[in-house]
């Protein structure tokens, strides 16, 4: 599979993926041959994000529309030459767009590369993270944002804005939430529901199992630390039961 038919596959994922909280009708479907016309397409915004930037997307959460995910496309090859190797400097070009008016504050971001995620590269990104997170701690979030949450009740706290998660492209050219093996998660973000179900099972927070913000799963549903992951299992002896995890 070559690079133009990897990033029209990605399109098709995410948008089964993404459907759940964000408004995808903005990846309309494409054919290879026009995803490699807009491959080849420079950015008009001089972005230093590399030559796949006519690619790359912002989509609009369905119930804070002023909450934008973007979808970038890191540093792709030129089409028949070989991707590079992807460094830290990823993550600091990625955190000095907020600081343009490319993104706001409480913007969230996939990125996607071509290569390999190293240890190095995730812990540049879990320190992006952290950076994120605490220059949003120090402000409020903006007045459209609180005033959508309160009009759409669906609250989110501040942890769930600002997020940034890393994509070998392989691993979204197909929708693993709907493989036939993986049994379905599903983000638990409000806090009075977390609180529900540490009473129904008599448990605290600390008592449950960890998932990782950067494991496989917890990437796709968009996990965050606080988070719950309910994870719906069956057995013969139960039938379907729920599994519950902690996001650290």
């Amino acid at each position: 599979m070559n690079i133009i038919e990897k990033i029209n596959k990605t399109r098709y994922s995410l948008k089964e993926i993404l459907s759940d909280e964000w408004d995808v009708s903005s990846i309309p479907d494409l054919s290879n041959d026009e995803i490699k016309k807009m491959y080849g397409v420079q950015s008009s915004n001089g972005s230093p994000l590399g030559v796949a930037a006519g690619c790359n997307l912002t989509l609009k959460h369905k119930y804070i529309p002023s909450h934008q995910l973007h979808i970038i496309y890191y540093n792709f090859p030129e089409i028949g030459k070989i991707s590079t190797k992807i460094t830290k400097s990823c993550a600091d070009k990625i955190e000095a767009l907020y600081k343009t008016d490319l993104f706001n504050l409480e913007d969230s971001v996939f990125v996607i590369i071509d290569s390999v995620i190293s240890e190095s590269l995730k812990k540049s990104f879990h320190e992006l993270n952290l950076n994120l997170q605490n220059e949003l701690s120090s402000n409020e979030l903006s007045k459209d944002i609180i005033d959508e949450m309160k009009e759409n009740d669906y609250h989110l706290e501040k942890r769930h804005f600002r997020n940034n998660y890393l994509f070998n492209i392989n691993s979204l050219t197909n929708n693993l939430l709907e493989h036939r093996l993986v049994p379905k998660h599903i983000p638990i973000r409000r806090r009075s529901s977390i609180e529900e179900i540490l009473e129904r099972c008599n448990c605290s927070l600390n008592h449950l199992p960890i998932i990782l913000k950067d494991d496989s799963m917890g990437k796709l549903i968009r996990l965050t630390s606080g988070d719950i992951c309910e994870i719906k299992r069956f057995s013969e002896q139960c039938g379907e039961y729920s599994f519950y995890r902690l996001c650290k």
